[in-house]
C-alpha cells in the first residue's frame, strides 16, 4: 500500500506543474497507435528514467476526432514482461480531470484518452515502481494547438 501512495503521488506531482517538465524525445509520426488501443498517429515520445537507465516510454497519440483526442501510454521497457506496478495519466492543462490507468502490468498501462483538445495544452505523466524503485516522468503543456 505505501508503494501504491508513493508512486500516486509522485505522479499527482506531474499535474499540479510541481516536477521539471523535460525536453521531447523521438518524433515518429508514421507509427500506428492500434497496438495500444489508441486513435490518430504518434506525436511524441518521453522516456522514463531512473538512475540513468531508461526503464520506459511514454507514448503520446493525436487525432482530429471528437475536436481534437489525446491519448497516451506508458511502456515498459526494462522490465517488459515482468507484472509490476505501472501508471500512466493525461489531462488537458490547467483541469483537474485527469485520466489515470495503474496496475500490475508486465508490458504497458492505458491507453488513457482525453477529447475536445483542439486550442488547448496537454500535461503527461507516467512510471513504473518495481521493487520499491521508482523510475517515472512528467510532461507539462506540451502539443499545444
Amino acid at each position: 500500500m505505501r508503494r501504491v501512495l508513493a508512486t500516486a503521488a509522485a505522479l499527482g506531482l506531474a499535474f499540479t506543474g510541481l516536477s521539471v517538465a523535460a525536453a521531447p524525445g523521438a518524433f515518429a509520426a508514421t507509427e500506428s497507435a492500434s497496438a495500444y488501443g489508441c486513435p490518430g498517429s504518434l506525436v511524441d515520445t518521453y522516456n522514463t528514467p531512473a538512475s540513468g537507465e531508461v526503464w520506459g516510454q511514454l507514448r503520446l497519440y493525436y487525432s482530429s476526432a471528437n475536436g481534437g483526442t489525446n491519448c497516451a501510454v506508458l511502456l515498459a521497457k526494462k522490465y517488459y514482461g515482468t507484472t509490476h506496478y505501472m501508471e500512466v495519466g493525461i489531462n488537458i492543462s490547467g483541469s483537474s480531470d485527469t485520466k489515470l490507468d495503474s496496475g500490475a502490468y508486465s508490458q504497458y498501462a492505458g491507453p488513457v484518452t482525453v477529447t475536445h483538445t483542439n486550442g488547448h495544452c496537454i500535461d503527461l505523466g507516467g512510471g513504473e515502481d518495481i521493487g520499491g524503485l521508482w523510475a517515472g516522468r512528467s510532461v507539462n503543456r506540451v502539443h499545444c494547438g
